[in-house]
């Protein structure tokens, strides 16, 4: 069976149960739903190779970054390299990463300035085609063309190598180009990675080739956002050639996913996207004066109305965002609908009327392209600010029909830079998920802190039972880690500035820093929280000669922080300070000497405002106050713990320290967590005080050292 893929010599411990689950669920399919909790080293990518002995058809891999993709091209390349298949693997990534002119589009997003040289780059190869006179034209083989100047561009080099335009029937017409054809045949011959990938496309478009190439692999590797987006899952299996019925579907890191669909589901209206909103209503207008359009007056007369409507309430939107900019204090909160919806509809007798009137002059305006905007489609279309701004407009209208949408205002900087928009979001990713999972053949989610497994399936699925579950032990040796649990310390608020519950954190840090040989990470609730006891780990760090280095606001700033900071493993040691949850604590592989001990300081738990009150609302009446509060707030918390904490230890043969310095971690009543935790960790967490830990680091690391 899957052996036949299996790329490796030897299983790891309870590997083949979980490729034995995998291989049956892609088997049988049915809309299958396997989720998998496997900490770190028990194999979870090995799973590809269950997956393509038994899939029916095309696999596509969901990851949540870019760094993810290596991972699976190592497998796959070691699949090519040790067994006799030779699976064909493609990958997506968003333009903004991979364009070549990228840096050249000032002023406006790499997407729209794509469209815009896309459109001119067609019609100079049309232009051309009646220049030299033929009923063929191909770029690659035109020695007079004139060049394409960086920053006044009138064409994409890039783009134009991959089309050929050919006249049929004396109109012009576009198809992929030889060139662009024989890369894509070449790719499939062996695994690139993504920098070798950009080196051979050379002159082609990479985003061109990349989508061509993915549309006949066997394996796809995309973005959340590709599959589970509102707007691209309608059209991403077309375009794609990705048959529902046989597809199979690996997600990873999987306890991502659900914030990921609501940040996904997230609407937004900023004054930019009226502006351009506004543009198109000109275009249309002038487009009006114009034509001399067969209509009736009834046709007339909706098309000036929905013009009236349009032009009423993008001008009454961008003064409701300035008005409540000048109020609101940076951050985000819920916004008062009643108030919006008073102050945008005021004079109209009925709201429905007046945006399907509205609705009317977008969709006209998308028909005769005249598209204003920095947004786009898979394919490349652009995409109507006007429609975005009713899009927009209709979810607050849903939301006072259901419940799962919550509209909120954002503030972000102060001063001349202070700027605000508007959002609704849908805080409910199941339905989305739902409508993937439910109409193709198999759905695989994989991750290292799925746990606890049951709340995370209502989270995902909504539905109990709906898919199969498995959890796995830790496959490392027990005896290489030490994991231990706070007796008393805890950042619950009502004990937080207590001097005897502060002090007991301290010293539970200082024995971190001072006893654990090598590197350490501490990871706190906050920044605030970080600036707090930083003093503590200052002192601490000095004391045993080690450097301190503090997570960077700028997520720019932190490759060279890591850099530092692994360097200085090798040399006796540093401490890293951050925030659960944040840019060090998840996603970042500290293996070997980068990392020997983590302590999480505090339950994370997120802020809780009224934006978290109606959330925690939805979903106890959803699931009940206990499973309810558990998803909504608790499940969050813990998963920024779990992450934290599984910085360390990362392969069989190292060793280090973890603790968990809040109470509520060891507690399984009303707050305590304890119960959700997998069951490795529950089976060998140590329970101490602040004194105890420094004995019980030193007796381990002295264990460790004989």
């Amino acid at each position: 069976m899957y052996l036949d893929y299996f790329p490796y010599e030897s299983l790891r411990p309870y590997q083949d149960a979980m490729l034995d689950d995998v291989y049956g669920t892609v088997r049988d399919g049915e809309h299958a739903v396997l989720m998998i909790d496997a900490p770190t080293g028990s194999g979870k990518t090995s799973c590809i190779s269950a997956a393509l002995a038994a899939a029916p058809g095309k696999i596509a891999v969901a990851v949540r970054t870019i760094s993810q993709i290596d991972i699976y091209l190592d497998e796959i390349e070691k699949i090519w390299s040790k067994t006799r298949h030779k699976p064909t693997i493609a990958y997506m990534v968003g333009k903004q990463k991979i364009c070549p002119l990228a840096d050249e589009f000032s002023g406006e997003s790499v997407y729209s300035g794509c469209a815009r040289l896309r459109e001119w780059t067609k019609r100079k190869m049309i232009a051309r085609l009646g220049e030299v006179g033929g009923k063929f034209y191909d770029p690659s083989q035109d020695r007079n063309a004139p060049p394409s100047v960086p920053g006044y561009r009138t064409f994409c080099p890039y783009y134009m190598m991959t089309r050929e335009v050919f006249e049929l029937q004396g109109k012009p017409h576009f198809r992929h180009s030889g060139q662009i054809l024989d890369l894509v045949e070449d790719l499939r011959s062996g695994i690139r990675s993504p920098d070798r990938f950009m080196r051979e496309c050379m002159d082609l478009c990479p985003y061109e080739v990349m989508s061509l190439s993915a549309k006949g692999s066997e394996i796809v590797i995309l973005n959340y956002s590709h599959l589970f987006s509102p707007e691209f899952q309608e059209i991403i299996f077309d375009w794609l050639e990705m048959d529902r019925e046989s597809l199979t579907l690996f997600v990873d890191e999987a306890h991502n996913l659900g914030d990921a669909v609501r940040a996904l589901n997230t609407r937004v209206l900023s004054p930019r996207m009226i502006d351009l909103a506004e543009k198109e209503v000109e275009k249309y207008q002038e487009s009006m004066g114009q034509a001399r359009l067969l209509e009736s007056s009834l046709e007339a007369s909706s098309r000036l109305r929905g013009v009236e409507v349009t032009k009423t309430l993008l001008p009454r939107l961008r003064k409701y965002i300035q008005s409540r900019q000048a109020r609101v204090q940076e951050g985000e909160e819920l916004l008062d609908a009643d108030l919006l919806r008073e102050f945008l509809y005021q004079g109209f007798d009925d709201v429905e009327e007046a945006l399907s009137a509205a609705t009317e002059v977008a969709v006209t305006v998308a028909e005769m392209e005249l598209a204003e905007g920095d947004r786009e489609n898979l394919k490349g279309d652009i995409e109507p600010s006007l429609a975005h701004v009713l899009l927009f407009l209709g979810d607050v209208e849903m939301a006072e029909r259901d419940l799962s949408y919550q509209r909120k205002i954002s503030v972000t900087g102060t001063g001349d830079k202070k700027r605000a928009w508007l959002e609704v979001n849908n805080i409910d990713p199941a339905p989305l998920v739902r409508r993937v999972v439910d109409n193709i053949n198999a759905t695989v989610m994989l991750s290292g802190t799925l746990s606890p497994l049951d709340a995370y399936e209502l989270y995902l699925l909504a539905e109990k039972d709906r898919a199969k579950k498995m959890s796995l032990p830790n496959p490392f040796p027990p005896e290489n880690r030490l994991l231990m649990v706070a007796k008393t310390a805890t950042t619950q608020l009502e004990k937080r500035d207590e001097a005897v519950n502060r002090r007991e954190i301290a010293d539970h840090i200082e024995a971190m820093i001072e006893e654990v040989a090598g590197n350490v990470a501490v990871f706190f609730t906050s920044y605030s929280m970080m600036s707090q006891y930083e003093t503590t780990c200052k002192g601490s760090a000095r004391k045993v000669g080690k450097l301190l280095y503090l997570e960077p606001r700028n997520a720019e700033d932190v490759p060279g922080i890591l850099e530092d900071f692994f360097r200085a493993g090798k040399k006796g040691g540093a401490v890293l300070l951050g925030v659960s949850g944040g840019k060090l604590a998840e996603g970042i592989d500290y293996k070997g000497e980068a990392l020997s001990g983590v302590a999480v300081v505090g339950l994370p738990l997120g802020f809780y405002n009224e934006i978290q009150r109606e959330i925690n609302q939805y979903y106890v009446r959803k699931y009940g106050q206990k499973n309810g509060m558990l998803i909504a707030y608790t499940l969050p918390a813990i998963n920024r713990g779990l992450q934290g904490a599984g910085r360390v230890i990362r392969d069989a043969s190292e060793r280090g320290v973890i603790l968990f310095c809040d109470r509520r971690f060891r507690e399984g009543g009303r707050g305590g967590v304890l119960p959700f935790l997998p069951k490795w960790i529950r089976d060998e967490l140590i329970v101490t005080d602040a004194k105890k830990s420094r004995e019980i680091i030193r007796a381990r690391g002295a264990e460790w050292e004989r």
